[in-house]
């Protein structure tokens, strides 16, 4: 199965890739369409994003809304071999690329991610009832392992992807962390009636 699963990942992130500069771009602009009036966007006062790579969605419209509407932003650091922390970002903050080539904070305020209200989660691909093919490093999974035993709702956890990134089923582990919701520039799919 994990062979699969990385000719899987190979394959969609050769198709995330392809898509042209302009898509991309319109793409993040739908993003920030769909969700910036949403309530759980709304709501969330403590909003981790990502730096986007290797042709993910960028939710770089968004974090520049969030950052206009003087919502707290962080960001992923890889920390150990794949440990995350969430780590402060403001407009201007100086970011280094880590060893895969991904931009982090140098420097700021360390958050638990217990105490974030909203994450935005990249993905290489994902399900209509919210599974998540992630890079296979588990980073996320182990973040917010908490969520598997806690009935605690908090942080929601939104992937964020293009359309094209639809899988019809996926294998569940149980180490995956589900997400409660998954935001094309189409649609917002979500699991359960958690909106």
């Amino acid at each position: 199965m994990t062979q699969d699963l990385d000719d899987l990942r190979n394959r969609l992130r050769r198709l995330r890739r392809s898509l042209p500069h302009e898509r991309q771009r319109s793409a993040a602009e739908g993003l920030l369409a769909r969700i910036r009036d949403r309530d759980f966007f709304r709501a969330g006062r403590r909003v981790a994003f990502y730096m986007a790579v290797a042709g993910e969605i960028s939710p770089g419209p968004l974090l520049q809304y969030a950052l206009d509407e003087k919502k707290s932003c962080f960001l992923p650091v890889v920390s150990g071999e794949h440990e995350l922390d969430f780590v402060s970002y403001e407009a201007g903050s100086g970011l280094v690329e880590n060893r895969w080539g991904i931009p982090e904070p140098e420097e700021g305020m360390h958050i638990e991610p217990r105490s974030l209200d909203l994450v935005f989660v990249p993905l290489v691909g994902f399900t209509g009832d919210c599974a998540r093919l992630g890079n296979g490093k588990a980073c996320y999974d182990r973040a917010f392992a908490f969520r598997l035993t806690s009935a605690e709702p908090r942080p929601m956890l939104v992937g964020l992807a293009h359309d094209c990134q639809l899988l019809e089923s996926l294998p569940v582990r149980e180490w995956d962390v589900p997400l409660d919701a998954v935001a094309t520039p189409e649609r917002i799919f979500c699991r359960g009636d958690r909106d």
